[in-house]
């Protein structure tokens, strides 16, 4: 009898192990008869299984206890590879840099996805040593994927320690023959750019990459040129400025967006006219908005006739608006608009206008206070009752930028609204109003500090330890509002409360912030370790948990399921289907999807709204501050920031709680920096549509 018998294990990874056996292969393996050599290697496989899949329930629990990177070592060693990446994938997670030597084997590695993985893992981590282990195994490197990691994760780790090497190699990675090769060298020159390792070198390349026939290429050269003279000082380039204006007429949206921004960045005259033709006449609002943007930067006299302020999409007519404000107290102060009179009267008009969206009416009160400063006020003064909670936040931060003292009984009188948002506008807004009034201020800090709301407590704290004269004095009121404060507080109120704490310099903060260091969180118990140090110039960090603490159980069927799951999310303006990627973010897919489940989602607002770049929501206070109670842990991945991504708004690492955001459009910036868990596969018109102020009804989870 010669059959083969084909042995499946299904993992907890949908990954499948196929193992083909033959009776005569097991009756000599086993000198038994084959049915029971059978019976028994089936077992065995079974029984592996079953430990393969603890082994990746255990890494993943490591992993949201944030352990130290040495408990992930027993699963480094694993027999199975899959357990391998998955404890490399949590030790790029965990931020421990003794990872980095863990890890730096696994380039070695003869599977090409375990390589994957540990260049990926070693980016994350950021050590500047990495850098050169990274291009020596570049240049042995021959599957392409692996390349790929390689030149991504090189971007994230190289400083200015060899910049030469560096530059050279990413020079001839822009020239490879392999399209995304060159496309993936383009990013990598943006990420570098961003963190401030800048080669002006790089700028040929990188225009010659404009008519490249990839369309990635194109799209992330002009990028990359973005990054790379955002900032800059040097004297435009006018060839590299002619090569983005060609691209303007690019059949790529993705393109024609980015030449928008790099020309805009860029500051050359020479693209006002094709500027205002993209602004006016795309047929993508997206580019519209980049343009709008664009034309803010340049300081011209005209620029209300190159606007699109009555573009038919809201978000262009937003963008113009900003852009106006912005552009003409610009030009106000470097004399460009001495012969012109400024757009007052148009945005005087605006406010009033009946016919205009509150939003637009929000925009062109913040431009009015850009302009026209402390004369703005009794324009400004006028909408201090309007219905509209967003509004009435908007308007206060329109007070605050005036900078005059005028706006101190506005701002008196907003900082007690019924709307925590207006609240907080206001607070934000009182210390940018001169020094005359500062001290008038300290009674309304005070008040704060007794209503118990931990980011309005949070706030008025930073404010009153700003006072450099009286902050000591102020200790023992921010210490009594912080322990009447009612658990759980959220991470990033605890930690501002902490930093002002330290700033009073009143050692009576110790106790407290002692206690705080004992915290199971281990962010904030490192948060209040910092501030002890600078308050008592002591070090508590051995006190600080090695672990934190999770906030949420889950079990192996749970994490299952999480494949078959998707959301709708129904809104006021349509519904948005969702897909979730439970193998890059599992426990934050099983959060979203638990809180959709008890209803916590519904009825919240879209309360932020940044035209093509996100919409965000999620938000139970719908300020801005909210957050389910606890904090979750950052599950990078990657997975890269395309058009519909979803993914968790956060104030740094391991803050995420509810909060989530769409994207309109690429955003490389995103990537590594903020956890992905899902997709939207239907409604991206709708998320187009949505503008802050509008609402989602109800998100509903399938299975």
């Amino acid at each position: 009898m010669n059959a083969i018998f084909p042995l499946f294990c299904l993992t907890s990874q949908r990954a499948v192990v196929i193992l083909t056996i033959t009776p005569k292969t097991i009756k000599k393996t086993f000198m038994l008869n084959w049915r029971l050599a059978f019976l028994i290697l089936l077992s065995f496989l079974i029984s592996g299984c079953a430990n393969h899949d603890r082994a990746l329930e255990e890494i993943l629990r490591l992993e949201d206890r944030r352990a130290p990177a040495s408990a992930f070592a027993q699963f480094t060693k694993h027999q199975s590879a899959g357990v391998q990446r998955r404890a490399i994938i949590a030790l790029g997670r965990v931020q421990d840099s003794e990872a980095v030597p863990m890890l730096a084997p696994f380039l070695e590695s003869s599977e090409a996805a375990t390589r994957v993985e540990a260049a990926f893992a070693l980016g994350q981590l950021a050590q500047s040593q990495s850098t050169t282990l990274l291009l020596q195994r570049l240049t042995e490197e021959k599957d392409l994927e692996v390349r790929l990691a390689l030149i991504e994760a090189v971007s994230k780790t190289a400083n200015d320690s060899a910049p030469a090497v560096v530059s050279d190699q990413l020079l001839g990675w822009l020239n490879e023959q392999i399209p995304i090769v060159r496309a993936e060298a383009a990013l990598a020159a943006a990420r570098l750019a961003q963190r401030g390792f800048k080669k002006m070198e790089w700028s040929a390349p990188l225009a010659h990459l404009l008519q490249d026939t990839d369309e990635e290429a194109r799209w992330r050269a002009a990028y990359a040129l973005m990054r790379l003279h955002s900032g800059s000082h040097a004297p435009p380039d006018s060839t590299i400025a002619q090569k983005l204006l060609a691209v303007l007429g690019d059949r790529s949206t993705r393109v024609r967006m980015q030449a928008a921004r790099a020309l805009g960045v860029m500051k050359n005259t020479m693209a006002l006219e094709p500027l205002t033709a993209a602004g006016k006449n795309d047929v993508a609002w997206r580019v519209r908005v980049n343009a709008a943007a664009a034309l803010g930067n340049l300081d011209i006299p005209d620029l209300p006739a190159r606007l699109a302020l009555h573009d038919t999409s809201e978000h262009v007519r937003l963008t113009a608006l900003r852009a106006l404000g912005t552009a003409t107290e610009r030009m106000q102060k470097n004399g460009t608009l001495k012969e012109t009179p400024p757009p007052t009267e148009f945005l005087k008009e605006l406010l009033q206008a009946s016919t205009s969206t509150w939003r637009e009416q929000a925009a062109a009160a913040a431009a009015l206070a850009q302009i026209l400063r402390k004369d703005a006020i009794p324009d400004l003064a006028r909408h201090v009752e309007h219905s509209h909670a967003i509004f009435r936040s908007r308007l206060a931060e329109a007070f605050g930028a005036t900078g005059a003292a005028e706006a101190f009984p506005y701002l008196e009188k907003m900082s007690r609204d019924s709307a925590t948002s207006v609240q907080i506008a206001a607070l934000e807004g009182l210390p940018k109003l001169p020094a005359s009034v500062q001290s008038k201020a300290t009674p309304i800090y005070l008040a704060a500090l007794q209503r118990g709301d931990a980011v309005i407590t949070a706030i008025a704290a930073q404010n009153l330890a700003a006072d450099s004269l009286q902050r000591r004095h102020h200790a023992a009121a921010i210490i009594a509002a912080y322990q009447k404060l009612r658990p759980p507080i959220a991470a990033e109120a605890a930690q501002m409360i902490f930093d002002a704490l330290a700033q009073c310099g009143d050692l009576g903060a110790r106790p407290l912030l002692e206690n705080a260091v004992q915290f199971p969180d281990k962010l904030l118990a490192r948060a209040a370790a910092g501030a002890l140090k600078k308050l008592a110039g002591e070090d508590y960090s051995s006190r600080v948990t090695k672990e934190t603490k999770p906030h949420q159980d889950f079990t192996s069927e749970e994490i299952l399921r999480l494949a078959k799951a998707h959301a709708t999310i129904q809104t006021n303006q349509g519904a948005i289907e969702l897909e979730f990627f439970p193998e890059a973010a599992p426990l934050t897919a099983l959060n979203f999807i638990r809180l959709a489940r008890k209803g916590f989602f519904n009825g919240l607002l879209i309360h932020r709204v940044v035209p093509n770049f996100v919409i965000q929501t999620g938000d139970p206070r719908g300020d801005g501050w909210g957050s389910p109670g606890y904090s979750i842990r950052s599950e990078f991945s990657r997975r890269r920031y395309t058009r519909g991504m979803v993914g968790m708004a956060s104030s740094g690492t391991d803050t995420e709680g509810c909060q989530f955001f769409i994207t309109h459009s690429d955003q490389p910036h995103l990537d590594g920096r903020y956890t992905i868990f899902g997709r939207v596969t239907s409604g991206m018109d709708v998320v187009d549509a949505l503008q802050v102020g509008d609402r989602m009804e109800k998100v509903m989870i399938q299975f």
